[in-house]
């Protein structure tokens, strides 16, 4: 099938904007281990893992919103 064939609605490109690499995933994932490690040793631990969670997922609905804010 030809680029003539189709139809022009699949002629045009849709740029979409990428996300750029964060930290935000492995650091929600530090924080969980931390949750569970706390669950093991000692709450004091459990508490750092639960602050560590609450900022990676804060960091990453921050990029996630600048990102957004940006596209057109």
């Amino acid at each position: 099938m030809n680029q003539t064939d189709l139809p022009e609605t699949h002629s045009e490109e849709t740029t979409e904007h990428e996300l750029q690499p964060t930290y935000a995933p492995a650091t929600l994932a530090l924080g969980i281990m931390f949750m569970f490690w706390g669950i093991l040793t000692h709450w004091s631990m459990s508490l750092i893992g639960i602050m560590v969670m609450v900022g990676g997922i804060w960091s990453w609905m921050k990029e996630i919103n600048s990102s957004w804010s940006e596209t057109p």
